[in-house]
């Protein structure tokens, strides 16, 4: 009787039923939607034409400054002027001038680069000069030191040239060629450096032979 009412009263352990999964739903099946008609196509507008590259002026000067020498009256330049013709026809006639002035910050920027006041002296020659011909002619240029404007520096008396050249040419069926540089002459500075140095003049007479040049940019003219 003992077991058969503790039977009685034992819980009844709930039988566990895996839920039944759901069926699953069809696919939609709607009407596909349609398809819009792709819009005309415009071409793009053409971008306006590019302006034709400028190309380097035919008549080319390019200095080497050799030497400077300074005495109690002047000072002289000696160079080396490369002439190019890097055009496609000859140029024959060709009349270069040039000359000497001091850089000074009391000179307007035109003065300086020789753009106003009168023409240059003559300086060179050339016959002929062939497309892609260069001629290489040596030259001085004088400068009196009274013309010099000096830059203080304390004691020092300093002068830094500017050397200016001018050349006119001629070519097949008479038309002309025109070119103008300018060139700041100095010292090398060791090691090497962009800025040059400038000469005293404050020391007497004397013979600088390690030259520079920096060829200037010059305003269209």
């Amino acid at each position: 009787m003992f077991w058969r009412r503790r039977a009685a009263q034992a819980p009844t352990v709930p039988e566990i039923v895996r839920p039944v999964p759901e069926p699953t739903p069809a696919p939609r099946t709607d009407a596909p939607k349609p398809t819009p008609a792709p819009a005309p196509f415009t071409p793009p507008t053409p971008a306006s034409p590019l302006p034709e590259p400028r190309f380097a002026e035919p008549l080319v000067l390019t200095l080497k400054a050799t030497r400077l020498s300074a005495t109690l009256v002047s000072t002289t330049l000696s160079y080396r002027l490369v002439v190019a013709n890097r055009g496609t026809a000859p140029m024959t006639d060709i009349a270069v001038g040039g000359d000497m002035t001091s850089a000074h910050a009391s000179k307007s920027m035109d003065e300086q680069l020789g753009l106003t006041g009168p023409d240059f002296p003559p300086l060179h020659r050339i016959e002929h000069l062939g497309a892609g011909e260069e001629v290489a002619v040596p030259g001085e240029i004088r400068l009196p030191l009274s013309a010099i404007t000096p830059i203080r520096n304390g004691e020092a008396a300093l002068f830094v040239p500017l050397a200016r050249f001018d050349a006119w040419a001629s070519t097949p069926g008479g038309g002309a060629v025109h070119a103008r540089a300018a060139f700041l002459i100095g010292q090398e500075s060791a090691p090497a450096a962009d800025r040059l140095q400038p000469f005293r003049l404050d020391l007497g007479p004397r013979i600088w032979a390690d030259l520079g040049q920096r060829a200037l940019a010059l305003p269209d003219t």
